[in-house]
């Protein structure tokens, strides 16, 4: 009888002590969850890390600063001012623009900036830079003054975006040298990328890039043969043109509009990521020049043209490289 009760009791008691150990399992699991619920409220679980995949470089040396911006942002104009760069999108604003200094400090010209110098919080000044946050609810303001040379100064506005957003612009936003870069928007030596026009482009190592105007961008290429004269006389030239005209609904109205006679040789090819219009014409200077119509949305229009001094078939292959590495933002 004895030996058969142990025998009993022994098995009753591993269930319970499986019961035991599976009711402490989800009693941490339950105190677990509780103590994220609790941090995350708090604000003590960090955001996740911004990927770096999803920015792109700004650089203008011209003006002596850089920085990197999100890709969904798109170039809008700003009003009253020349000296401004202005990009919008998904609720989020980045402005930067360019001031003299005038015995003023970067701090003060950041708090000219905010909509309640007393809602801010300053959290980072060094001897180049200062930060300042707005503090107030639903402001979501940041604003970060940098010193360039010449007694000239840069401040960027960020409206809208997270912490982790915002803290990636504000810290890539940095004064560079015109000197020891390209004199146009480049993050590299191959890309060039014009938020404001909205396009970017593989260019070929040693082209000179020059703007043209407010709307245009030329990449010129000089060629072995090319003679020491102000024209060219080896090479090519790649213009991209922004093309703002009105009322324009498809690429053969576009065509037809920059083209008196509507372009009836054009042909419609695929080139990179983008349809385009193709078509060719002789400059004044009996240099071929192709043209690429490009229409982006329902509003955006680009022209691309390439001239080409001397042998065309020199440089084909370049300039075919070059249109299959275009993009618009």
């Amino acid at each position: 009888m004895g030996n058969d009760a142990m025998r009993y009791q022994g098995k009753i008691n591993r269930p319970v002590i499986r019961i035991g150990a599976l009711v402490l399992l989800m009693l941490a699991c339950t105190a677990g969850v509780v103590l994220a619920a609790a941090q995350s409220e708090s604000g003590l679980v960090a955001e996740q890390p911004v990927a770096s995949d999803n920015f792109a470089h700004y650089r203008d040396a011209g003006a002596g600063y850089a920085f990197d911006y999100p890709r969904a942002l798109e170039p809008a104009e700003a009003e009253g001012n020349n000296d401004t760069r202005l990009l919008q999108g998904h609720g989020l604003s980045l402005r930067v623009s360019t001031t003299a200094l005038g015995g003023r400090s970067l701090r003060a010209l950041a708090m000219n900036a905010l909509d309640d110098p007393s809602a801010a919080s300053e959290t980072r000044n060094t001897d180049g830079s200062v930060v300042l946050v707005q503090e107030e609810p639903g402001a979501q303001r940041a604003v970060k003054a940098i010193a360039l040379a010449d007694e000239r100064a840069a401040v960027m506005v960020v409206d809208g975006a997270s912490e982790a957003v915002s803290d990636t612009i504000l810290s890539s936003f940095v004064p560079v040298s015109a000197a020891a870069a390209d004199p146009e928007e480049t993050d590299a030596e191959a890309r060039y990328r014009n938020p404001e026009l909205g396009f970017s482009i593989e260019r070929p190592k040693g082209a000179q890039v020059s703007r043209d105007g407010a709307d245009s961008v030329s990449f010129k290429v000089l060629g072995p043969d090319n003679a020491a004269a102000s024209e060219i006389s080896d090479g090519f030239v790649l213009t991209v043109i922004r093309d703002h005209r009105p009322g324009i609904a498809t690429l053969a109205e576009y065509a037809e509009a920059v083209r008196a006679d509507g372009a009836p040789s054009a042909d419609t090819r695929r080139v990179g990521d983008y349809e385009a219009l193709h078509y060719s014409t002789q400059s004044e200077m009996g240099d071929t020049v192709s043209h690429w119509l490009y229409r982006i949305g329902e509003q955006r229009q680009y022209q691309v043209t390439a001239t080409v001094s001397g042998a065309p078939g020199r440089y084909r292959d370049r300039i075919q490289a070059m249109l299959e590495s275009l993009r618009f933002d």
